[in-house]
């Protein structure tokens, strides 16, 4: 473990110019042609695939024709598979078994696999996924002690769950504490139990201390202060973002919008273990999304941790290789052809790596202040060979890449490899 590491890490990229590669690519534009009747896509959150005959999958959210899209080689709308809304994340692979869409519903807390046609074959619902993460539960009392577990259970006058240490706790919503938040006109915002309004303002227990927050200090929302109350209870659950499937049929998802933890199933959606999250050796802040590496045998866990600008490698088993590349602009997805690796930065930059950790093209960067990161840059402001917000990636057989954005009206780019 030790020598792999450090084999890893001497290999670390921080923001170094590119490397010396045959790559050269040429913009296509205007190269997705939406359905009839829509000038865009539309709102586009997800990712983007390419299957063994070259026909292009898109993820679109919402809207009548959400789910995936999907295009000829050339750019044709051919039809709309009727999937989940929220479907964010996905992959494609072939096995002995058919070819497949492997994807995370970040709206429904499942994964999905499903057939190149839509069919659904295989769930792993929320229930599937460990209780503590899927969900946590905490509740501060009126006496003030904080209960935490998993797994409530609404009752009538009652709340039922799981305690962290085991056993089962009921707690009378009578004894639930009231909290209290405010958020002042600074921004700040400031949290706390047992709240005593006034005509003035309110006084919450803070830290164990009495504070008194005037209505006045508070920013104002709807011509009203920016208050409110409720049980002292926190519930939380999984925001799933993305999903693959290994060479052994078993299947990767990442809690990417949560606590980017990744989770194991085996092929017939059965858990099998957990590893990554915020805590070491991993220390993962919006892993968004992950892939499977086969350009390695063994095949490995490629990770796109956004939150802190880096990729990095782990085996299938869940054992951290290293970091491969620091101070990327938020790496959100990656593809694989070859010996190289692409990368959707969506703060404004698709960038190329080989097999060494070693950038060696970057297409497409957006340097102006507004236009990444965000997905309300409207079609007035796309400019040919440009991105704004690249949000998934995908190589084609030939090596071209297809990069889908994080926009509300939908935008697909696409650079032909020379």
């Amino acid at each position: 473990m030790t020598s792999r590491l450090s084999l890893l890490l001497s290999l670390l990229v921080v923001g170094t110019p590119l490397a010396k590669a045959d790559l050269n690519y040429e913009f296509v534009p205007s190269f997705i042609k939406p359905p009839a009747g829509l000038e865009t896509i539309g709102n586009g959150h997800g990712e983007i695939q390419v299957d063994s005959s070259g026909n292009i999958y898109v993820s679109v959210e919402g809207q009548e024709k959400g789910g995936l899209q999907v295009y000829s080689p050339e750019g044709a709308y051919l039809k709309h598979l009727e999937l989940p809304a929220t479907l964010h994340g996905f992959s494609i692979r072939k096995s002995k078994d058919g070819e497949f869409i492997y994807a995370a519903v970040l709206g429904q807390q499942k994964v999905i696999k499903a057939t190149l046609e839509g069919k659904i074959v295989l769930e792993i619902p929320r229930t599937s996924f460990p209780s503590e993460i899927a969900e946590p539960y905490s509740v501060t009392l009126k006496d003030g002690k904080t209960l935490r577990g998993s797994s409530p259970v609404d009752e009538h006058d009652s709340v039922s769950f799981t305690l962290a240490g085991g056993g089962t706790q009921k707690v009378a919503k009578a004894d639930i504490a009231t909290k209290g938040t405010a958020v002042l006109a600074t921004g700040a915002k400031v949290e706390g139990f047992d709240p005593i309004k006034t005509d003035d303002g309110v006084t919450l227990t803070v830290g164990g201390k009495p504070k008194m927050i005037a209505f006045s200090e508070m920013a104002q929302k709807e011509g009203k202060p920016a208050y409110s109350q409720s049980n002292a209870e926190t519930r939380g659950g999984l925001k799933l973002t993305s999903a693959d499937a290994a060479p052994n049929g078993d299947i990767y998802v990442v809690d990417g919008y949560g606590t980017s933890w990744i989770f194991v199933f085996d092929a017939a959606g059965k858990f099998k273990k957990q590893f990554g999250g915020p805590v070491e050796p991993f220390s993962l802040a919006n892993c968004h999304k992950i892939h499977i590496d086969t350009r390695f045998q063994p095949a490995r866990v490629f990770l796109c941790d956004r939150g802190n600008k880096r990729i990095m490698h782990a085996t299938l088993e869940g054992e951290l290789l290293g970091v491969i590349a620091t101070g990327l602009r938020n790496p959100s997805s990656a593809s694989f052809n070859g010996d190289y690796v692409c990368i959707a930065e969506i703060a404004g930059r698709v960038s190329v790596w080989d097999k060494e950790g070693k950038m060696v093209a970057a297409l497409g960067t957006n340097d102006t202040p507004g236009q990444s990161n965000t997905p309300r840059v409207p079609p007035a402001d796309w400019r040919d060979n440009t991105v704004t917000s690249p949000h998934g990636i995908t190589f084609d057989a030939k090596g071209n890449i297809l990069e889908t954005e994080w926009n509300q009206f939908g935008r697909v780019l696409r650079w032909n490899r020379k």
